[in-house]
């Protein structure tokens, strides 16, 4: 499910890419299931130990289910600027007069 790896505050966390934003899991492994494949769980307690800002816990925790963050990309992020094509094309013609 997952195409890529987000870094907040020095921990990586398991992400989503789709048109035009990046969806964050803030899930860990529940540390009391011991079968073979653990659950996921919201775990706002240890996500505070890890540094992770109060702000995006508190959106995790706000989103159903728990745990995940949807991050809109700007418009600046998703295309290159404009201004640097123009600039050098700008800077080169007047070079040569």
């Amino acid at each position: 499910m997952y195409d890529r790896v987000v870094t907040i505050n020095n921990t990586q966390w398991p992400a989503y890419r789709k048109p035009g934003a990046t969806l964050v899991d803030l899930r860990m492994f529940d540390p009391d299931d011991r079968s073979l494949s653990p659950r996921l769980v919201f775990r706002p307690e240890k996500l505070r130990e890890l540094g992770i800002p109060s702000a995006l816990i508190e959106a995790a925790a706000q989103s159903d289910p728990q745990g995940f963050l949807l991050f809109d990309d700007l418009p600046d992020q998703t295309q290159l600027p404009s201004g640097l094509t123009d600039q050098s094309t700008t800077e080169s013609e007047s070079g040569g007069a």
